[in-house]
Parts: C-alpha cells; structure tokens; sequence
C-alpha cells in the first residue's frame, strides 16, 4: 500500500509517466530506496537535472559519451564529499621522491600483469587502498579464492589499509598504501573482508610476502607508457567533473575535459590502450574502484603523454 501510495503521489506531482518509469526502473537497476516520500521526490528531482545534463552533454561531446550510473540521484557536493579527497600534493611529491626508486628508462622492472575482476568501494573514500591493492594483485598473481569463479586470481585485502593505513575512509595515497605492504606483507581478501568503513587495525592476523619495493614514473616523460609493458600503475587524477562521474565510454580529450585542478581519486592504469587494428593507440585503459556498471565495464580510457586528469600533478607508482 505504501510503495501504491507512493506511486500515486509521484505521478500526480510530477504527471510524467514515462520519466518517473525511468526512474523507478533506475532505482530497481541500483537498488535505490528511500525512506520517505518526501526523499524520493528530492531524489527524483536531482535525478532529472542530471538526466537534462547527461542528454545534453552527449551532443556536445565527440570522443566520449556520459550516461546514467548509481550516481545519477546525488549533487555534485553529495558525491565530492564520499568519494573525492583532495589531499596535499606538495607533501605527495616530497614523500615519493623520499621513498620510491625512480623508474630507470633503460631497465623497466616487468611485475606481473594478473588482472582482477574490478570492485566497488562503496561509500568510503577508499580509492587509494583499491588503487595500491590491484597494483600488488597484478604483481602477486594470488591463486582465485574460488576455483569454480571465473576470476582466475584473487584479491589483496584493501580493507587492511583501510583500518591500518593513512585516514581510511576519509582519503590517502597509494604510494603510502604500497609502502605498507613492503614493510608489513598483505592479507588475502578472504582473511579481512572489506566493509567499506573504518574499522580496528588487525594486520597480525594474516601475513603473506608482499612487495620488494616501489618504483616511481612520470607520464611527461613517457614513464607509465613504459611501466605499463609489464606493471599495473597506480595513478592520481582529478575526478572532480561530471563528465568523470557520468562517464559511459570513450576518452577524455584535451582542451575538452582533462580537468587538471586539484587531484582527488586514485585508480590503476592497466595497458595502454589498443585501435580498432590491435595496436596501441596513445591511450591508457584505466581500472576505477565505483563497481562494473560504471564507466565501460568499470574501466575508462585517458589519453597518454599529456597533463589529461591531472596525472602529471604527481609522480605515479607502481611495486616491484
């Protein structure tokens, strides 16, 4: 009765049939529910502004198209505050320089490239303990978990980091994550669920080897083009516009949407993209952290060389 009431209510605020359609089967598609009547008509509001958006952007843009993902019922401000953690670059730069080998052209270190099916962080700013946590998947090669899955390795426990590493849930930097799994090894997702919150540090509870150690790569120099022949690379970008939050394929393009303001999300370069013809094309194919129904099957595409995403802002990482 309350979901009919509901419904009723809805039509007769609003009297568009087909977009409150839209919206319900949205919400279905999410698992979107609220608790009053008076939220959902909120919601359903900040959802068809930003479904005005969405249609309207994907005739202005030629390399990339946006579109409807389970951010499409929150503000800008709603979504910034969980999921976008500017943090202090100056400090960043200082602290990888410390700390990680810089790439030497000459003799790239080859890691392994095993890649892991892509996860969703939840509601925890989290990015960097995902992006330090697939970087050390890809180099480890865990045997899967489920020998039935058809994921043929396993994870790296992020939620380690997050009770252990940095501010949690409230941002980092992979290059920290990774340094803490030099120093103390990892724990296999099976032995330390991720709970997207913060919780108690229990590091001693599961150790297995970790990395040997961290490398460092410029893009301006081509560095993550030659990481990439045999690592997965940890990234720092600014995700700050809708065109990221609503990405659906494509890449972004200069002049156009390479946002390089203030860097806010870390995810994990994975290859260098490749044509319609199999060679590669100048572009990356990057692994986000918001689940497989974001983006191109959770992945996105950058173009390579240049300051796109502020990629340049800071040194990336990757372990070795």
């Amino acid at each position: 009765m309350k979901s009919l009431i509901f419904a009723l209510c809805f039509v007769a605020a609003f009297g568009n049939e087909s977009l409150q359609k839209l919206f319900s089967d949205w919400q279905s598609e999410h698992g979107k529910v609220y608790a009053t009547n008076y939220e959902a008509i909120q919601r359903y509001e900040i959802f068809k502004a930003n479904l005005a958006w969405i249609n309207k952007r994907n005739t202005e843009l030629e390399h990339m198209t946006v579109g409807l993902n389970e951010f499409a019922d929150m503000t800008q401000e709603e979504f910034a505050k969980i999921y976008l953690h500017p943090l202090n670059e100056t400090e960043y730069r200082a602290s990888v320089e410390e700390f990680a080998v810089p790439q030497d052209p000459t003799n790239i270190h080859v890691g392994g490239q095993c890649t892991t099916a892509v996860r969703n962080q939840g509601q925890c700013g989290s990015c960097w303990a995902f992006s330090a946590s697939g970087a050390a998947e890809a180099l480890l090669c865990i045997p899967s978990e489920d020998p039935e899955s058809e994921n043929a390795y396993g994870w790296v426990a992020p939620q380690e980091l997050v009770d252990c590493c940095e501010s949690g849930c409230n941002g980092g930097w992979p290059k920290n994550a990774l340094a803490y799994f030099q120093r103390t090894g990892i724990c296999y997702e099976s032995e330390y669920k991720y709970t997207a919150r913060d919780g108690s540090c229990q590091s001693s509870k599961c150790k297995h080897s970790g990395i040997n150690g961290v490398s460092s790569c410029q893009d301006s120099g081509g560095g993550i083009t030659s990481a990439l022949s045999g690592n997965f690379v940890s990234i720092c970008i600014d995700a700050g516009g809708l065109d990221f939050r609503f990405y659906k394929s494509g890449t972004f393009m200069p002049g156009v949407n390479c946002n390089h303001h203030s860097v806010n999300h870390a995810v994990l370069a994975v290859a260098t993209a490749l044509g319609v013809d199999g060679t590669p094309n100048g572009n990356y194919r990057v692994k986000n952290s918001w689940g497989a129904s974001w983006g191109s099957s959770g992945y996105f595409t950058m173009p390579a060389g240049v300051n796109c995403l502020g990629v340049n802002n800071n040194p990336s990482v990757y372990p070795h």
